[in-house]
């Protein structure tokens, strides 16, 4: 039971790492290509990126609490 959560918690926590990289990455590309983009346009990006960023972080602490269970029960 605990190697299923320890490696659930890894796996979740590593997904939510490497969708907040992504984000980082996609805001940086937006900024430097911001002149060929329209205002609207940019604001509707940048606030999907916050949700895409808030739910990743999210996910990133889930797997760390599942993490932190498995290595309390083992």
């Amino acid at each position: 039971m605990s190697l299923v959560l320890l490696s659930l918690g890894v796996f979740l926590s590593i997904f939510g790492l490497f969708g907040f990289l992504n984000v980082i990455y996609a805001g940086f590309k937006i900024r430097k290509q911001n002149e060929t983009f329209h205002g609207d346009r940019t604001n509707d990006r940048f606030e999907r990126l916050l949700i895409i960023n808030y739910l990743s972080l999210c996910l990133s602490a889930f797997g760390l609490i599942i993490l932190v269970l498995g290595i309390l029960l083992r």
